[in-house]
């Protein structure tokens, strides 16, 4: 299954990498949650590996986007983990953080 702006990619028992492209649009969110989600559930997914390598800065809008992805996710047992966040994004990010965030961060795939 091809989703527009994204690649999703199976990379071992239950994980998924996630790696959005520039072209991903987030603005119609709820369908695009739904392919992904499903893509997951389809191929018996655990581990959702979201790949923030190409954003320098997570902005409100953007975190409020992966805060309702992995809450999704969370509710059918698919574990959402962000790799790869630059020092930069982890900053800005924790500027309007008021909570932890449901999705959980690691540097990035564990072997």
């Amino acid at each position: 299954m091809a989703i527009p702006g994204l690649h999703l990619t199976r990379i071992g028992k239950g994980n998924y990498l996630l790696e959005p492209l520039r072209s991903m649009n987030i603005r119609d969110k709820g369908l695009l949650m739904q392919e992904i989600v499903s893509h997951v559930q389809q191929g018996q997914g655990t581990h959702l590996y979201y790949d923030l390598n190409g954003l320098p800065i997570i902005d409100q809008v953007y975190y409020d986007w992966l805060d309702k992805l992995a809450r999704t996710c969370l509710a059918v047992n698919i574990k959402m983990i962000c790799i790869n966040m630059q020092p930069t994004a982890a900053f800005t990010l924790s500027s309007f953080l008021t909570r932890k965030p449901v999705f959980e961060t690691a540097l990035g795939i564990p072997d």
